[in-house]
């Protein structure tokens, strides 16, 4: 049942083996759909329940949702050494909901339920281990468990935290979850280094209420800045929006804040790469202080816009820097050559480049050519995922 939406997101956990332990928190409701987020990004998901658990869920919905047997008791198979013992068979055990019992029996070596016999035996054999609390907010701040979760965080375990809202320490949704999976689980290959992201349309205010903008939805960049996070990066995005990643987001608007904070990052901070993914304004005006009134024709005077990437580059020489160049009804040769023109011009190591007039501004899906000094590295197309995947892996070798 799992293979019809296994990689339907993506395939960034395709090979991995999760074991999601579920605890006696009322948040272990919301395991079905964890279970298959995780298997929409290629992960085989097996489920282990202490016997709380299955007073708040029946193991029958984790054995429909992952497709696998679900554990409700160690039996002779020993299966959590099977799972998470020397040589076993997980890449990841995720205790989603964590109960502030099962946070403590953790950091003090109990296991007596089937949830703590795998986590025991995981941290033993180097099993990475993952946990998600949930409890009344007044459980999470006692003190002793406090103490637990920090006991948990020096033996290497990844906690998730929750939020706190209407009193109650709840379970963190299972979008931030899943994108602590994909980090965990993820290569590394980019541990220790700190990348700049922008993304997204830019917008020239005309007055309060109206404003020039382009067409770009800002997908590839977030994909991109997603892409470096799973991969261990430090990053930093600057856009319009507001999504909640998991990263330093900075918000603005025109194409002078965006220069703006661009500067500040860089000029404030040790970066080692910068991804000029943004769609910016190539023009601005002076805007009105009142709505212009309609009817009639309106006159607007532009004037150009500084540039981000060359203004950036000429401060810090020794950045890396992945421009962007985009075209319209174009062959690829004249794309090619425009991407070369753009590399040089601007003293870029890398240049994506596409031909927005076959497609790509707010779509799904896109093409693009990515270059550097030494030609075309790779032509790429699918989804915005498949590509950012594609622009970090040169940003990677760029590295190395």
């Amino acid at each position: 049942m799992s293979s019809s939406i296994s990689c339907t997101v993506s395939d960034s956990l395709s090979g991995k083996l999760i074991v999601l332990g579920v605890t006696g928190s009322i948040a272990a409701v919301r395991t079905i759909d964890l279970v298959r987020d995780l298997i929409r990004r290629g992960a085989t998901v097996h489920c282990v329940m202490s016997r709380a658990a299955q007073e708040i869920i029946h193991p029958y919905a984790l054995e429909y949702a992952s497709s696998n047997p679900v554990v409700t008791k160690i039996t002779g198979r020993v299966e959590h050494v099977e799972f998470c013992g020397v040589g076993g068979r997980a890449d990841l055990l995720l205790i989603a909901p964590a109960t502030a019992n099962t946070v403590g029996k953790i950091a003090l070596g109990i296991d007596d339920t089937p949830v703590t016999t795998y986590a025991t035996t995981a941290l033993g054999s180097g099993v990475p281990v993952m946990v998600v609390p949930a409890m009344h907010e007044a459980m999470y701040r006692h003190p002793a468990v406090v103490k637990n979760l920090e006991a948990l965080r020096l033996m290497g375990v990844v906690v998730v935290d929750p939020r706190i809202e209407e009193e109650k320490a709840k379970i963190a949704e299972n979008r931030t979850v899943v994108m602590e999976a994909e980090r965990l689980l993820g290569p590394n290959d980019l541990v220790g280094k700190k990348i700049l992201v922008t993304s997204g349309a830019t917008a020239e205010r005309v007055d309060p209420i109206r404003i020039l903008t382009n067409r770009a939805s800002g997908k590839t960049g977030t994909e991109i800045a997603l892409e470096a996070w799973r991969r261990g990066a430090d990053v930093t995005i600057v856009h319009r929006g507001r999504l909640g990643l998991p990263m330093k987001e900075i918000y603005v608007e025109s194409a002078e804040e965006m220069l703006i904070a661009v500067l500040a990052e860089l000029d404030g901070a040790e970066y080692d790469a910068m991804i000029a993914a943004a769609a910016v304004s190539d023009y601005t005006l002076d805007p009105s202080a009142e709505k212009i009134k309609s009817g009639g024709e309106l006159t607007l005077r532009l004037k150009p816009t500084s540039k981000i990437i060359k203004t950036a580059r000429s401060r810090h020489p020794g950045l890396k820097m992945v421009g962007f160049k985009a075209e319209t009804f174009l062959s690829d040769e004249d794309l090619i050559s425009r991407a070369c023109e753009s590399m040089g011009n601007n003293q870029l190591d890398l240049v994506v480049a596409n031909d927005v007039g076959k497609g790509g501004m707010g779509t799904e899906e896109n093409r693009v050519i990515i270059l550097g000094h030494e030609g075309v590295r790779s032509e790429v197309s699918g989804r915005k995922s498949v590509i950012a995947r594609a622009v970090i892996d040169a940003l990677a070798e760029e590295f190395s």
